[in-house]
């Protein structure tokens, strides 16, 4: 017999009270007692998979599976010490893995199932950190997000073939495609576009917008890193600013040039008693300060707000970490010495923000290729 329970919930992230409904099977097959579950949106879904899997071929075929269920695999893989094919994996990620998959068998879990689920993860409400809570973007997770969530699941399948839980990895071999993604961002700053960026940062009404932007243009660091910049952090003798976490839960050390150092001590006079943060909210010293409004007022008097058509050719505060990588590789940096700088943890992540142009290379060949084969000569 099949059977359908409701579940409601409040989001953590939204506070609105979300109802799924999770149909169930079980049977003897056999002489042993076969179940299947799965968590649907809608109770008409969940009566029309009832409809499709009460059937004995489908039974007979399940009791075949063999495996934990994949909320338990999920248990036992975040335990685990992590190995090669294992090691990314983010906890809102399995979460979203789990309530998809829980009750499952491991061993059960098909293509369709993961397709499946994938088509409702793209609906998902796009969430960014804001200083009161995480918020809804108005938009839908993107591409590259859910090809994200898909590496922590196959992560996890990755783990149980070690173990040999399973013997067929369900996203391996094309059976699971990954969605294509944006080429990202595009825009780098010019020398003159920087100059009046800096120009316009001087005259903001918040003191600290020129240090603000002038260490994101001599580190390359993120938004997250710079706001949550805090005192403790700063080694003014060392020059460098180490931050103990970042998004790769790494720590990272961000150099400090010498009018950045100059800067900082400046700042460090008027700092209130009652905040650790570098770029504190002066209305809130406990916080980090808000900076988007500023920020904007800063590409509108520079003339950079909104400036093209394309939003991946606009100037975002990202925008500034792009420009940092290419102009190290473009000066000579190689690709280990960018990485330190700029903090980014694998070569493909990198290569995502640098694209020399084609002058470049044929400068590049020229130089390296060419003209020193003439000089060994």
């Amino acid at each position: 017999m099949g059977s359908i329970t409701v579940t409601k919930k409040i989001d953590s992230a939204t506070g609105k009270v979300v109802t799924s409904y999770r149909a169930f099977i079980r049977r003897q097959v056999n002489g042993k007692p076969v179940s299947k579950s799965k968590v649907f949106p809608t109770k008409t879904s969940a009566k029309d998979w009832l409809r499709e899997n009460e059937s004995d071929a489908a039974l007979q075929q399940l009791g075949r599976t063999r495996g934990p269920t994949f909320a338990d695999l999920i248990e036992d893989f975040v335990k685990a010490p992590p190995v090669r094919g294992t090691k990314f994996w983010s906890a809102s990620h399995l979460e979203f893995w789990r309530e998809q998959f829980g009750c499952m068998k491991t061993g059960e879990i098909s293509r369709g199932d993961i397709n499946a689920a994938v088509a409702r993860l793209q609906n998902k409400p796009a969430m960014r950190r804001a200083h009161e809570g995480v918020k809804e973007t108005g938009q839908t997770v993107t591409p590259a997000t859910v090809n994200r969530y898909l590496a922590s699941l196959s992560s996890v399948f990755n783990y149980a073939i070690n173990h040999e839980i399973i013997d067929v990895h369900p996203l391996k071999a094309g059976k699971v495609k990954k969605l294509k993604e944006s080429g990202g961002r595009r825009r780098i700053l010019t020398p003159a576009e920087e100059d009046r960026l800096y120009e316009a940062a001087r005259e903001a009404r918040w003191p600290m917008m020129w240090l603000f932007l002038r260490i994101f243009l001599t580190t390359g660091a993120r938004k997250s890193e710079v706001l949550k910049l805090r005192w403790k952090d700063i080694n003014l003798d060392e020059s460098v600013a180490v931050i103990p976490k970042t998004k790769n839960d790494d720590p990272r050390a961000l150099p400090l040039v010498t009018d950045v150092k100059t800067a900082l001590l400046e700042a460090q006079k008027v700092r209130p008693l009652g905040s650790d943060f570098v770029f504190f909210d002066p209305r809130r010293p406990e916080r980090p300060k808000p900076v988007e409004e500023t920020w904007k007022a800063v590409r509108q008097r520079a003339g950079l707000l909104n400036d093209r058509d394309d939003p991946l050719d606009r100037v975002y505060l990202h925008t500034t970490r792009h420009t940092v990588a290419t102009k190290l590789l473009k000066k000579g940096a190689n690709i280990a010495q960018t990485a330190n700088i700029t903090g980014h943890k694998t070569l493909a992540m990198l290569k995502r923000y640098t694209h020399l142009a084609a002058a470049d290379a044929v400068d590049l060949a020229q130089k390296l290729l060419v003209d020193d084969e003439r000089g060994e000569a």
